[in-house]
This record gives structure tokens, C-alpha cells and sequence, in this order.
């Protein structure tokens, strides 16, 4: 039987979550990436591991056997990764997991600065769209835009976004209102969440990315109108806040960024030295 260790995380996960929105809004995934795992964890072991009552997942007798089973296996699989990213720190390596748009705008103008305090650490910056597994130490420092709930991680709200409506302005003046095509962000996100609800479900959308700079790049070329971080449009963009209702200013929403650590890297100096030059240079710019 061949295992696919993201199956038993998207397992434990939905354990824990109880629903395959959250399950999928904590690994930063789409919920029917939550739903094919599960599905083919079922498949390979021949079990049915949920009852499903409403929107809830909630386990059968099979699958609470199994869940005691697929924490120890995580466990092991951190306990592993761990090691292997101890040796990984006679090189002083520093892995930082970061949203596309938050690592090209927000962390890439700094890191010649970064490395005039700190030439003895090499950088790797893990540009996803996708949370990486702090357990699983696929990173050591994660910038996420939800706050994680687990007790073993350490939580530093570093941020502070406005996100708006965005229209290129050729658009604006030759498109009416009526006519008016959607760039959608295609993450499951608080952001994502709002602007669906904001253009309505009968929108009509002309193009979907999982990356702001696909995104912006739409608005700029005037396929449609799209959510943006304000801190990702300049004056040269040529792109405008829209409001959907014209008797309404254009809405805003608000996020926050975190910096997140496990506990057990937390002793490491390069790690530390990392986190705190960009925590301080992004909590700057947020409060400019």
C-alpha cells in the first residue's frame, strides 16, 4: 500500500476541525483538496472513516482507532523532519513560508539589507500559496494571514492590510457598471470570502489566480475588476478603488499578518535573528 503523508495530515486535520471549510482554511488549501484526500486515505485502507451529519465530519468507530494511530504517525514524521532540519542549522539556514505577493512586496525589498546585518545565515524564502507544516518543519518561520490556534506555536501579529476593489481606469470609463467583469482571487480566505460576497454569486468572473500578482496583473490589463492589498497598488498602476454600489464609498477590508514559529525553533539565534529584523521592519511599514 502506497501512503501519502498528506492524507493522514488532512485526516487529523478534519479530526480537529470538524468541517471541511475550516479543515481546509487551516491548511490553506480548497475544501475538495480536504475532500479528495480524505476519500483516498478511505479507498487505500478500505474503511469509511466519517459519518457526515450536516456540514460536520465526525469520526466512525473505524476512523477513532485509526485518528489515536495517525497522531502518533505525525509525531514521528515531526520528530524526523526535525532532526534532519537540526543538521540543517550547522549551515545556519532559515526557512521563512510566505504568501506569493506577501514575499515578493513585502520581504524581498529588504533582504539586501537583511543581508548587511546578517551574512552568516542564508535565506530561503518558500514563495505558496499553501500554509507550510510548521510541525512537519517544512519551514521555521511562516508569515500567515490567519492566526493559528495551536498551543505549540508562537504567535506574533507583525501587520496590518486594507484590501480593496480595484478597477484599472481605462476600464472604468469604457465598461459600465453593468457590464463589469470579476478577477477572482482563488484561495479559501477571510479576503477571498468577502469579495465573493461583495460581487454576488452571479458575477460574472473572467479570470481566477491563487496569486495577487496574476490578480493585479488582470486589473492592469483590464480583463476585469479584482481585490488587491492596497500596499500592492502605486499611483503608476493607474488603478482606482471601485465602490459596487454607487451610492456607497468602495469598501474596505481589513487583515492582519502573523509571524509564526514553532516553539522548538524558537531557540535557535538564526532563527531568532531572522524573525525579529523582518517582524520589526514589517510591523514599520504597517504603521506608516
Amino acid at each position: 500500500m502506497d501512503w501519502d503523508w498528506n492524507g493522514i495530515r488532512h485526516f487529523t486535520t478534519l479530526v480537529e476541525k470538524q468541517t471541511l471549510t475550516a479543515a481546509a482554511e487551516h491548511l490553506g488549501v480548497q475544501h475538495s483538496t480536504v475532500s479528495r484526500q480524505i476519500a483516498q486515505l478511505e479507498n487505500a485502507l478500505g474503511l469509511r472513516l466519517f459519518d457526515r451529519i450536516g456540514k460536520r465530519y465526525l469520526l466512525t468507530p473505524e476512523g477513532e482507532r485509526l485518528y489515536r494511530h495517525a497522531c502518533e504517525i505525525c509525531k514521528d514524521m515531526s520528530m524526523l523532519q526535525r532532526t534532519a532540519r537540526e543538521q540543517a542549522e550547522l549551515r545556519h539556514s532559515v526557512v521563512i513560508s510566505a504568501p506569493p505577493f506577501v514575499a515578493r512586496l513585502l520581504l524581498m525589498p529588504h533582504i539586501a539589507d537583511f543581508y548587511r546585518k546578517h551574512n552568516d545565515i542564508r535565506l530561503i524564502i518558500q514563495s505558496d500559496a499553501a500554509l507550510a507544516d510548521l510541525h512537519g518543519r517544512q519551514a521555521d518561520i511562516a508569515l500567515r494571514l490567519v492566526r493559528p490556534t495551536q498551543n505549540d506555536l508562537a504567535v506574533r501579529r507583525i501587520a496590518h492590510f486594507s484590501y480593496r476593489i480595484y478597477g484599472h481606469e481605462g476600464y472604468l470609463k469604457t465598461i459600465r457598471r453593468e457590464d463589469w467583469r470579476f478577477v477572482q482571487i482563488a484561495v479559501n480566505t477571510r479576503f477571498s470570502r468577502w469579495f465573493a460576497e461583495q460581487i454576488g454569486e452571479d458575477a460574472d468572473i473572467s479570470f481566477a489566480s491563487n496569486d495577487f500578482a496574476a490578480v493585479k496583473q488582470a486589473v492592469c490589463e483590464q480583463i476585469g475588476i479584482g481585490i488587491l492589498p492596497d500596499f500592492a497598488v502605486f499611483p503608476a498602476d493607474r488603478l482606482h478603488p471601485v465602490s459596487l454600489n454607487p451610492d456607497k464609498p468602495p469598501p474596505e477590508f481589513s487583515s492582519e499578518l502573523f509571524l509564526v514559529m514553532h516553539e522548538d525553533v524558537r531557540r535557535s539565534s538564526s532563527v531568532r535573528a531572522v524573525a525579529n529584523y523582518f517582524a520589526e521592519v514589517l510591523e514599520h511599514l504597517s504603521a506608516i
